[in-house]
């Protein structure tokens, strides 16, 4: 007798503070100007967004370049876009052989002046995964704090 194989739901939450309004924080998540300015996860990478179709069903594909020009290429869609309160969107990498397709969802609040923002990736399918993305997304949401700040 066959037995389903367990499945583990493997996810990371991270939870930052800026300085903006809730509208500045949306904005730099759904301006494709914006996005070329801070998402990747240091300064020195390069990204390029090719698609960006801002209403839920559209699709995204952005590409990040290391300076000795390796690229990390992402692809989804959008589920939900409530300005300036919540993106939620799919998330996989081109070079995933597994082609796991997690999940990212941004919540905004107003808290004392700033904006709170937590940052939940989900399906990811290890803890090795869940560290290298928990990384990534250190890296980049510096950068959106730098890019929000300047």
């Amino acid at each position: 007798m066959e037995t389903a194989a367990e499945v583990q739901d493997f996810s990371l939450t991270m939870n930052r503070q800026f300085k903006a309004s809730k509208k500045e924080v949306y904005l730099a998540w759904t301006d494709k100007q914006a996005l070329t300015e801070w998402f990747a996860p240091t300064q020195e990478m390069t990204t390029v967004v090719h698609q960006l179709e801002l209403q839920v069903g559209g699709k995204y594909r952005i590409e990040m370049i290391e300076p000795d020009g390796m690229t990390h290429k992402i692809h989804g869609e959008y589920l939900t876009l409530t300005p300036y309160d919540q993106i939620i969107f799919t998330w996989e990498w081109e070079s995933d052989e597994h082609q796991v397709n997690s999940l990212v969802t941004i919540d905004l609040k107003t808290n004392k002046g700033s904006t709170e923002m937590t940052l939940t990736h989900e399906k990811l399918d290890s803890q090795e995964i869940v560290d290298m993305h928990s990384e990534g997304w250190t890296g980049c949401l510096g950068e959106l704090d730098r890019y929000i700040n300047q």
